[in-house]
């Protein structure tokens, strides 16, 4: 989820206002897939002319530069798979060609992590950990060059962490949040509707077939894992080898889901605690850290904090997101700022007063294409309550990971999940998926990957990296190891 956004790039929060932390049933036959036209003389990636087509040429994104070697693409499919010959969308496509293509050992799909990173997002590492591979993707529906999915800032700023358990004020957010949705537009506005798992991984067949590829690898980190998973089930057939990391889980209910991520988050703080008591390079070291965290969120709720943290005004919710942001990537970070907001201090330097920064009135907001894959809405105050009152008890200290409960404000309003959205992942791969998930992970617990691995069964393969953080399983040693082997052997096998 996009949460932590894998590697070198991460969503602008002052800007995009709030990732959370910055996380159909039946094949339909593809319409008109024409050959991939692979003429790259055009200074810039056009429209193919018909559905299906598929056009490269330099790359022009503005916001952050690809990579040198990488082409884009603009590839037009439909928008409702449902009606093959309705309008279309035309989706960003990348592709990167390995250097010696006499020793090309085949080529990785990448789906990006999210909802809201490009498709290449993941090339750099693939291409350090796995060379040798020709890499293509797709910017996802409602992301990045995909036609984005744009939303009113302000409104967007005003999606609390956490769903109010009082019925005024949740009465008052779930209109807010339905005047929030009419605010979001997509171009074409049809596409606002479908931009689930199911129509990103017929989009991902439609590349496949552009590119005439009879064989291909699938990589999915995060949220991409989602889209992996559906591919798989769809169009598994087409598929050597498949590495997802940081696994997504669709079967879970609303309730399973901000419980399992509260309590994963509660074991990261476990651990936390352990090494403060142990380390003397801790700020806490000595003290009661769970004392300290406590005394963080009653002067945040009493409005003893200035500033705030990413727009946010300081609160219990938000020294959690604080917890959330920094933990994973730094223990001794987070001690350092749990102490100072346990003194009445900010520790986010530069943050001004809620509502200072300069927004745009219309900013790209990823976050409700959740709302397309899970049943995330707390629909009612009483859901609410008894949301509130399990993620307390899986985790005494934190009281829930805002990233889940986030968008369980968010899908209040939004779009309805796709038809099939929670069934069980299956594969129609000869080859076994390999899960690989971290032992403490802010976004994603291990637990939604051992999941997983219980519905896929035989066509699974566990890896489990002992360390704290959302991905980076490849820059462990030994896991990389089991990653190599398992692509060299599924893709002799599949020639």
């Amino acid at each position: 989820m996009q949460i932590l956004s894998q590697g070198t790039r991460h969503v602008n929060r002052k800007s995009v206002a709030l990732t959370a932390l910055g996380v159909a049933v039946c094949a339909v036959g593809l319409y008109g897939v024409a050959n991939a036209q692979l003429s790259t003389e055009k200074p810039r990636a056009s429209p193919g002319k018909e559905r299906g087509d598929l056009t490269w040429g330099t790359c022009d994104r503005p916001d952050l530069p690809v990579q040198k070697g990488v082409e884009c693409g603009t590839l037009k499919v439909p928008v409702d798979w449902a009606e093959p010959q309705s309008e279309t969308v035309a989706l960003r496509a990348y592709r990167w060609k390995a250097a010696d293509q006499s020793k090309r050992k085949g080529t990785i799909l990448n789906f990006p992590s999210g909802p809201g990173e490009a498709g290449d997002i993941a090339f750099a590492d693939l291409r350090q950990h796995l060379p040798g591979y020709d890499l293509i993707a797709l910017d996802p529906r409602g992301v990045e060059q995909s036609a984005p999915l744009n939303c009113t800032a302000d409104k967007a700023l005003k999606i609390p962490q956490v769903p109010p358990t009082d019925s005024r004020r949740f009465h008052a957010l779930a209109k807010d949040q339905s005047s929030f949705w009419s605010t979001c537009a997509t171009a074409p506005a049809g596409l606002k509707n479908h931009m689930d798992a199911y129509s990103n991984a017929r989009d991902a067949e439609a590349l496949r077939k552009a590119m005439r590829l009879e064989r291909i690898n699938v990589h999915g980190f995060s949220y991409g894992t989602l889209t992996a998973e559906r591919y798989l089930g769809l169009y598994g057939d087409h598929v050597n080898g498949s590495v997802l990391e940081s696994v997504m889980d669709p079967t879970q209910s609303r309730r399973a889901f901000v419980t399992s991520a509260a309590r994963g988050m509660e074991a990261i703080f476990d651990r936390f605690g352990k090494w403060c008591a142990k380390e003397t390079s801790c700020a806490l070291h000595g003290k009661d850290v769970a004392s300290v965290f406590r005394t963080a969120q009653k002067k945040a709720d009493a409005g003893q904090i200035p500033g705030s943290l990413h727009s946010k005004p300081w609160s219990a919710a938000t020294v959690t997101g604080y917890f959330e942001v920094t933990a994973p990537s730094s223990f001794k970070e987070a001690a350092e700022g749990l102490k100072k907001l346990s003194e009445g201090k900010n520790p986010m330097p530069g943050e001004g007063k809620p509502g200072q920064d300069q927004t745009p009135k219309s900013v790209p907001f990823p976050d409700p294409i959740v709302c397309s894959d899970f049943d995330l809405s707390a629909g009612t105050v009483g859901q609410a309550r008894h949301d509130l009152k399990a993620t307390r008890k899986a985790a005494p200290v934190l009281g829930f990971s805002t990233n889940a409960s986030h968008y369980t404000a968010t899908c209040l309003s939004g779009p309805r999940p796709a038809e099939g959205s929670s069934k069980p992942v299956t594969s129609r791969s000869d080859h076994p998926t390999m899960l690989l998930s971290n032992t403490l992970d802010p976004a994603t617990p291990h637990t939604w990957a051992d999941r997983v691995a219980g519905q896929l069964r035989h066509k699974a393969v566990p890896v489990k990296t002992d360390q704290v953080g959302h991905g980076g399983g490849l820059d462990d040693p030994q896991t990389k190891r089991k990653v190599v082997a398992y692509m060299d052997q599924a893709n002799r096998a599949g020639r």
